[in-house]
């Protein structure tokens, strides 16, 4: 048994033939339902995104024909089997462990860190799920993956490689209150932000998280959506802001991520809410993620302490050479644990056939 990935993207094809490969609804939908029949094939997932498709295979290589997949590749993108060799990159075993770690926590991203390519694995998952066409070794392998991505964003030693907006806006958080732990949060933007930003806050072990969008049911649609991708104890500490619970999440957070350009939290009427149920002042945390961010706020009854998110945040080499061995050496670890368990089932399963 034997893991494989065959991969083309934007810098081994030609600009004229990207369109060639592009995989959409029913396109890759009926590609997966093709290769998993291919003889020797016991699981596939497909990665896509703008710039790369790759598949990733776990399979019987006695059966298996190397020969056969490129040829059922260049019968979909009518090219000749000569250029899909040339086209078309490719690895086993503990290469293909590595790269897909690496590309998951946006190791080899612009910029660095980002979140892009670990929303593809996620969504590659899911598809391969709907379909049945993964199984044990690639759920576990994509699981691997973007547990390691989660836990990258969340590492203080790996911190100099976290270059997107959104672990901006925590590492500037975590800068100022030390920790991000049993604490209350108010966040607002797109549901890529709110989605990544919900989670690493839950992983961080965030007391609540609050939603709040510019209409009250885009805020309860968001929960209800991000609650499907949550377990049961995350879920519970998940809310949507409403008219009727607003002024209370705002009383007790933390920390605030919210665009002012569009939503006007902390208005005349809402401060008079939030002194009367609460007495005493809070020292408040606020991000403005909009284009012009405010600087400063002063409000009566109010603590609120501005971080400005557009301030340069720079590491000299030193410190992202140690990022990189920090990530390096975690992914080797990671790469020997998962190998032992893959000879473990691939023995066992030898041992099960020759019985």
């Amino acid at each position: 048994m034997k893991l494989l990935m065959y991969g083309v993207n934007k810098e081994t094809i030609m600009k004229e033939d990207v369109n060639k490969y592009r995989l959409f609804g029913e396109q890759k939908k009926i590609q997966m339902n093709d290769i998993r029949k291919i003889d020797g094939v016991e699981e596939i997932i497909i990665l896509t995104n703008d710039f790369r498709n790759e598949y990733y295979l776990y399979v019987d290589e006695t059966i298996f024909s190397h020969g056969d997949f490129l040829r059922y590749i260049a019968d979909k993108t009518d090219k000749n089997l000569q250029e899909i060799i040339l086209e078309t990159y490719s690895m086993f075993n503990e290469d293909v462990l590595r790269h897909l770690y690496e590309i998951t926590c946006g190791y080899l991203s612009e910029p660095v860190g980002s979140f892009d390519v670990l929303n593809s694995v996620e969504k590659a998952v899911n598809y391969a799920n709907r379909l049945h066409t993964g199984g044990e070794i690639l759920y576990k392998l994509f699981e691997e993956a973007i547990q390691l991505s989660y836990s990258f964003k969340l590492n203080d030693e790996t911190q100099p490689l976290n270059m997107s907006e959104i672990s901006k806006y925590l590492y500037l958080l975590k800068k100022k209150m030390k920790t991000l732990a049993k604490k209350d949060f108010l966040i607002s933007g797109n549901p890529f932000e709110i989605g990544y930003l919900t989670k690493l806050l839950l992983l961080a072990d965030a007391q609540t998280i609050t939603i709040l969008q510019e209409d009250e049911k885009d805020s309860l649609k968001q929960v209800e959506r991000l609650s499907t991708r949550l377990t049961d104890a995350e879920a519970a500490k998940v809310f949507a802001a409403t008219s009727k619970s607003l002024y209370y999440r705002l009383s007790k957070t933390d920390a605030v991520i919210c665009d002012f350009s569009k939503i006007d939290l902390f208005n005349k009427k809402m401060v008079e809410e939030i002194a009367i149920m609460r007495q005493t002042k809070k020292i408040q945390y606020l991000i403005d993620t909009s284009k012009q961010p405010i600087k400063e706020m002063t409000k009566d009854n109010l603590d609120i302490h501005v971080i400005d998110p557009t301030i340069n945040v720079s590491y000299n080499d030193e410190q992202l050479n140690n990022a990189i061995i920090v990530l390096e050496e975690e992914i080797q670890t990671r790469i020997e644990k998962f190998m032992k368990h893959f000879e473990e089932l691939r023995m066992d399963k030898e041992q099960k056939i020759t019985q």
